[in-house]
């Protein structure tokens, strides 16, 4: 019975051992998009710059690879209406800009999902930016 005891001690001792240490994820939750500045007209089109932030650090979040966009006027009670999006210049500090074809004037819902270095999951957020047309 003493052997059994020291067994499963040494056991127990092990596997907290390994569980404390692997490697630390970050969760999806812990990043979020930021709108940087005001959105700039260009003839029927806006630039939007958005920063990824690390939130419980509040660091930009460079290269992270934006893999999916969508626009919708959802905030003003019409999600159906869409708009394409569209990266138009390279991420730098964490800044990450697109063009946004409104097809019409009001407050538009920006969708956008990212992969980050290191972060198993794929980081999912929205903005909200008021574009012209």
């Amino acid at each position: 019975m003493t052997c059994s005891r020291l067994f499963a001690s040494a056991l127990t001792l092990v596997c907290v051992y390994a569980l404390n240490t692997l490697p630390a994820f970050a969760k999806p939750d812990d990043y979020r998009f930021e709108l940087v500045g005001k959105p700039q007209p260009q003839g029927g089109r806006d630039i939007v710059q958005v920063r990824l932030v690390h939130a419980p650090d509040s660091k930009p979040v460079p290269d992270a690879v934006i893999f999916q966009t969508s626009a919708d006027m959802g905030p003003m009670g019409m999600p159906t209406m869409t708009a394409p999006v569209r990266a138009v210049m390279a991420a730098k500090d964490g800044v990450y800009g697109f063009e946004v074809e409104p097809g019409m004037t009001g407050t538009w819902a920006i969708h956008l999902a990212a992969k980050v270095q290191g972060e198993p999951e794929t980081v999912r957020g929205t903005i909200t930016a008021d574009l012209v047309t």
